[in-house]
């Protein structure tokens, strides 16, 4: 369906394509709005939108838990709503557009790689034989897809559970730090950064304890094993 952005570029004698007729008020929208909606057709992706969303969640979503939130839990929860915020923005923003970068770098119609292989529909080759125009664009439209497919498949399986939970913990102990405990930005951060510190070295810790028994045991099962041999050689 196309949209003309000024009346006199309607010519009421054709019929409109999409409907084989024209309405009775044809509505038509302001020239500035065309516009503008053409520049958000070509340039606003899924990054910029989940950009746009969590701008919007950390402005107002705040707003309404000082609002409607319990009395002694309405700090805590326009904390937690920022930080989730935050945290949310910066990893959807950042693997969003890290994919579609990714998915443009190796797909393609000139490009030699297996995922290209794999995913460069044979449709498209096909119309690009016909239309290269055509075909470039649907091939755009192809790539942007899968981007943000594979993003979100990634966020599911992984970086909202490995990225997106301690990374919320580390903003809500920042900002609670400034707020509540009334430190400096500088120190709140610090703080944070110690503590995560500490938690990323407990953890390899703890990883290398599991890997230490492992070999322990394998070391000790290793050892019965050369001890029983020569006995079984003896009592022969």
């Amino acid at each position: 369906m196309k949209i003309s952005s000024s009346s006199r570029n309607i010519n009421n004698t054709e019929n409109a394509q999409s409907f084989k007729g024209l309405p009775e008020n044809p509505k038509c929208i302001p020239a500035p709005i065309g516009k503008l909606g053409k520049i958000v057709g070509e340039y606003v992706n899924t990054p910029e939108q989940k950009l746009f969303l969590a701008t919007s969640a950390l402005m107002f979503q705040p707003l309404v838990d000082l609002k409607f939130a319990d009395d002694e839990k309405k700090t805590d929860s326009a904390i937690k709503s920022a930080s989730k915020a935050i945290a949310g923005g910066l990893t959807g923003v950042a693997i969003r557009a890290g994919f579609l970068k990714l998915i443009d770098t190796y797909i393609g119609f000139d490009k030699n790689n297996k995922l290209n292989e794999y995913f460069l529909p044979k449709a498209a080759r096909k119309l690009r034989k016909n239309s290269p125009s055509l075909a470039d664009v649907r091939l755009k439209q192809y790539c942007q897809t899968l981007g943000t497919l594979f993003a979100v498949l990634f966020m599911i399986f992984f970086s909202n559970s490995k990225l997106d939970v301690p990374l919320t913990s580390d903003f809500q102990d920042l900002l609670s730090g400034v707020i509540k405990e009334d430190k400096s930005w500088i120190k709140s951060l610090g703080d944070v950064g110690k503590a995560r510190k500490d938690k990323i070295n407990s953890w390899f810790n703890h990883k290398k304890d599991i890997i230490t028994n492992i070999k322990n045991k394998i070391q000790n099962v290793v050892s019965k094993n050369k001890e029983a041999k020569p006995n079984e050689e003896n009592s022969k």
